[in-house]
């Protein structure tokens, strides 16, 4: 039996190696990579903190990674062969190990002209593209960022692509440095509550991107803050089933509230790619942080705690 290795949690924030079995031939539509680089999302975090449990239960090989670019060793897919470059998603979120399945609709041949870690870029992209999607024409409406971390700086650049008008950055860390040159308009180091108490009302946004995600408190700040007849967006997967919201307030104001998760993921991959290959620029400003897998641990725990000048950590294999 062919093995490879692969990370495990033991702990939060705490990965042993192990050795695991190649996945056997894959299934109709599948495709089995070999992972050379891949990106830490939040998404991954509350799994890696312990905060969240996966489906089968913890301590299983390889999670959680799911941003990921690769090689392709086996494929029950039309559209791939062995030998081709991939990126996207690891659709069981298990791709911390050498090899692993993953769903051939979830991924992209790679046509950038850039390393592996940078070509994790265009998974990101592609989620941003989904949320441009639901926010529809921009027509120069006002856009506030509640989080300016690598998503939020991401987000800025496209809501301008996509038209948007005034763009302003609310993080309680000091991101001028990280946002030099993006086109923020202001950029307030405040936390997104004070922001929300504070603001004018002719200083409101017409749309609010949540981007920080895994709590209600910033979606809450984010509902709060929005201008009459607005809209909130909240990205990523919610950590909780719940989430109290001040509802009434909202209502008045006639707001509308927008989330969702990528499905068309390959479209969205191909439309990603194309920005990318457009302004190449852009894969090399957002990863700062380029890790050997081997440091997995040092990785997630960065992630965790953000600072100035960190934006995207990326495994290298």
């Amino acid at each position: 039996m062919e093995t490879t290795w692969a990370y495990r949690l033991t702990a939060p924030l705490q990965f042993e190696r192990v050795e695991v079995a190649v996945p056997s031939a894959p299934a109709l539509g599948e495709v089995v990579v070999e992972l050379t680089a891949g990106a830490v999302c939040g998404s991954d975090l509350p799994f890696a903190k312990g905060a969240l449990v996966p489906a089968g239960g913890a301590g299983q090989p390889g999670r959680p990674m799911h941003e990921v670019v690769g090689t392709v060793r086996d494929s029950a897919h039309t559209d791939f062969a062995p030998g081709d470059r991939v990126v996207g998603w690891a659709s069981n979120w298990d791709a911390l190990r050498g090899v692993f399945t993953t769903r051939g609709d979830q991924v992209a041949k790679v046509r950038m002209d850039v390393s592996d870690p940078l070509a994790t870029v265009a998974q990101s992209v592609a989620c941003l593209m989904t949320v441009f999607d639901r926010l529809g024409p921009l027509e120069g409406r006002s856009v506030g960022i509640v989080g300016v971390g690598p998503f939020g700086l991401m987000t800025s650049v496209l809501a301008r692509h996509f038209g948007a008008g005034r763009i302003v950055g609310v993080d309680p860390l000091d991101r001028r440095a990280d946002a030099a040159g993006l086109p923020f308009d202001d950029l307030l180091a405040l936390n997104s509550r004070i922001w929300a108490n504070e603001i004018a009302d002719n200083d409101r946004p017409d749309i609010v991107i949540e981007m920080v995600g895994h709590q209600p408190s910033t979606v809450a700040d984010a509902m709060n803050a929005v201008g009459a007849s607005g809209t909130v967006l909240a990205f990523g997967v919610p950590d909780d089933d719940w989430y109290a919201l001040p509802m009434r307030s909202f209502f008045r104001r006639g707001g509308t509230l927008v989330t969702g998760v990528t499905t068309h993921h390959r479209d969205t991959l191909e439309r990603a790619q194309d920005y990318l290959i457009d302004n190449p620029w852009f894969a090399e400003r957002m990863v700062t942080d380029v890790v050997p897998v081997e440091r997995v641990d040092e990785a997630f725990v960065a992630a965790c705690r953000p600072t100035p000048g960190q934006r995207k950590i990326v495994l290298s294999v």
